[in-house]
C-alpha cells in the first residue's frame, strides 16, 4: 500500500466517526435551522453534574430499578434541599440573599419508580427523626409532669385569689422551654394550619417530602374550599414572620423556611396549571419541575454496591449535621451567574416566553443560585469555601434541564406522531450532534414501535419535515454515509462564560 493510500484509509476511518462526521458537517455549513415549532421531549439529566456521591447513589438506583437517572437525582437534590432549609443560604450581591432550600416537583406516572426511589433516597433522613425522637420521648414525658405541677399550683392560686402568685406561675408555664417531636421532615397531607404549628416548633424550618403528590391534593380542596398559601409562599422566600390565625389564637412563626419535594402524576399537574389560584398567587411558579422519560428498554438489575449505599449515607449524615451558615460566592463563579441571569432576562422575552407567561422565569436565576448551594454541600459540607465557578456553571446546566422540562410540559408534545417522538427521544439521550443513521436504526428496530427500517426512516422524514433533524449524506471519500444531524437547540449547552 502506498502511503497516499495509507493516509487515505486513515482519514476514512476518522472521518466514519460521529466525530469525524461533524466535523466534516461544520466544514460545510449549511442553511439555517429553521425555529422549533415546540418542546417534544425533555432533556436528558447528564450525570456529569451531579457531585460524586448523588451521582454514584442515582446511577446504581437507575440501573437496580430500571428507572430513568433523572428520578433519584431529582430526589437527591431534594433530600439536600431537606437538610439546608433554614440553614443554608448564598448571598448574591448586597441585598440579594437566596436560601438554599428548593420546591422540586417529578411528574411521573403510576407504576414509573417513583415511590421504591423516594424510599431508597430518603430512608435515612426518616430514621434519623424517629431515633431522635426517640431520645426526646423520655425528656417529652418529664416536662409534661413538670408542667402539670405548674398548672396545678396556679389553679391553687387562682382558688385562694392569690392573684401575683397566679401571674408569676402563668409567665413560668409561658416560659417553659417544652422539648417537642422533631417534625424536621414531614408528608404531604399536613393542612396550612397544622404545617404553620410544625414550623414554629421547628425553629421554622420543616421540609415535605411526598412521593404520591398529596400536598397539591390538599392545596386543592381535599378537606378546605381555599386552603391559605402563605405557608409554603413564605417559607419558600425565607426569614420573614407571618401568622396564621385560628379559632384558639394566632400561630406566629418567625423565620419561616420550607423545603418540598413532590413526585407526583401528569393528571395533578394538569389540573394545578388550570387552577388560576395556584399561578395568580406564584405558587406553581417558586417550583423547578423535571418529567422524566420512562425507562423503554429494561436491562439487569444490579444490587446497589455497599460502598456507594454507605458513601451516600455517610454524605447525608453530614448534611444532617450542618450549621448554619451564609455562602459566597468567588469572582469567576459571580461572573457566571450573572450571565445567566442576563440570558433568562432577555430569553423570557422570546423562546421562553412560556415561562414568563406562567411566572417560572421570574424565579430561575434565584432557583439557579439554590441549586448551586445543594451541588455544593453534596460535594462537600464545609462552608467556608465559597460556591465556584465549575459548580456554578453545573448549576446553570441543571437550571437549562429544568427549563427544557418545563417548555416541554407547558407547549405540549406538538403533533409529532409516537415513533417520532420516541425516536427524537433517543437522538436526543444520545446526545451528539451528528449520528449514524444505521446505529439509530439497529437500536430502534430492537423496539416494539418500529417492525422495520422502513418504520424508523418514516419518523427521520417526519422529524425532518418539523426542523428537528436533517438527514445527510457525508461522503468522506468512499461510500457515502447517512447520518442525522440533531437541531443545535436540542443539544445540551455548555457554559463558557470568558472570565
Amino acid at each position: 500500500m502506498t502511503r497516499y493510500e495509507l493516509e487515505q484509509t486513515e482519514y476514512d476511518a476518522l472521518a466514519d466517526t460521529p466525530q469525524g462526521q461533524a466535523i466534516l458537517a461544520g466544514a460545510c455549513p449549511s442553511a439555517a435551522w429553521k425555529p422549533l415549532p415546540a418542546a417534544p421531549v425533555a432533556p436528558p439529566m447528564r450525570p456529569e453534574l451531579l457531585p460524586p456521591v448523588l451521582r454514584s447513589m442515582a446511577e446504581a438506583i437507575a440501573a437496580n430499578q430500571n428507572v430513568p437517572l433523572d428520578l433519584p437525582a431529582l430526589v437527591g437534590l431534594g433530600v439536600a434541599s431537606a437538610c439546608a432549609c433554614g440553614r443554608i443560604g448564598v448571598q448574591l450581591k448586597a441585598g440579594w440573599y437566596e436560601p438554599a432550600q428548593l420546591f422540586l416537583l417529578g411528574v411521573l406516572d403510576s407504576g414509573e419508580g417513583k415511590t421504591p426511589v423516594f424510599k431508597s433516597m430518603t430512608r435515612t433522613l426518616f430514621l434519623s427523626q424517629a431515633d431522635e425522637n426517640k431520645r426526646r420521648a423520655v425528656k417529652i414525658e418529664a416536662d409534661k409532669a413538670e408542667l402539670e405541677v405548674l398548672f396545678a399550683r396556679k389553679n391553687e392560686a387562682v382558688k385562694k385569689k392569690q392573684t401575683r402568685e397566679a401571674r408569676a406561675i402563668a409567665e413560668e408555664i409561658a416560659a417553659f422551654p417544652a422539648v417537642r417531636l422533631m417534625n424536621r421532615f414531614i408528608g404531604g397531607d399536613v393542612t396550612p394550619e397544622r404545617i404553620t404549628e410544625i414550623m414554629q416548633n421547628n425553629d421554622g424550618a420543616t421540609a415535605q417530602l411526598d412521593d404520591e403528590g398529596e400536598l397539591f391534593e390538599l392545596l386543592e380542596g381535599r378537606y378546605q374550599d381555599m386552603p391559605n398559601l402563605n405557608p409554603w409562599l413564605k417559607g419558600y422566600s425565607g426569614g420573614v414572620p407571618f401568622a396564621m390565625e385560628r379559632k384558639g389564637g394566632s400561630t406566629i412563626v418567625e423565620n419561616p423556611n420550607l423545603s418540598v419535594l413532590v413526585l407526583a402524576q401528569h393528571y395533578i399537574l394538569g389540573e394545578l396549571l388550570g387552577a388560576k389560584r395556584m399561578s395568580g398567587k406564584g405558587f406553581l411558579a417558586r417550583f423547578l419541575i423535571a418529567c422524566p422519560e420512562p425507562v423503554r428498554e429494561y436491562g439487569a438489575e444490579p444490587d446497589i454496591p455497599a460502598a456507594v449505599t454507605s458513601g451516600y449515607e455517610a454524605a447525608l449524615r453530614q448534611l444532617l449535621a450542618i450549621k448554619s451558615a451564609t455562602l459566597a460566592l468567588t469572582p469567576e463563579a459571580r461572573t457566571v451567574f450573572f450571565a445567566w441571569r442576563d440570558e433568562v432576562r432577555a430569553r423570557q422575552w422570546t423562546d421562553w416566553l412560556p415561562l414568563k407567561r406562567d411566572g417560572f422565569s421570574a424565579k430561575l436565576a434565584g432557583n439557579t443560585a439554590r441549586l448551586a448551594c445543594l451541588l455544593k454541600l453534596w460535594e462537600d459540607t464545609g462552608t467556608d469555601e465559597p460556591i465556584d465557578a465549575e459548580t456554578m456553571r453545573n448549576a446553570v446546566a441543571l437550571a437549562r434541564y429544568f427549563v427544557g422540562h418545563m417548555l416541554h410540559l407547558l407547549e405540549g408534545e406538538g403533533s409529532l406522531t409516537s415513533p417520532a417522538k420516541e425516536t427524537l427521544d433517543l437522538l436526543v439521550k444520545v446526545g451528539e450532534p451528528v449520528q449514524r443513521e444505521r446505529e439509530i436504526k439497529q437500536a430502534l428496530t430492537k423496539r416494539r414501535m418500529f417492525p422495520s427500517g422502513e418504520a424508523v426512516d418514516a419518523a427521520f422524514d417526519e422529524l425532518a419535515r418539523a426542523g428537528y433533524i436533517r438527514r445527510v449524506e457525508v461522503c468522506s471519500g468512499g461510500r457515502p454515509s447517512p447520518t442525522v444531524e440533531l437541531n443545535p437547540e436540542l443539544l445540551p449547552k455548555r457554559e463558557a462564560v470568558e472570565l
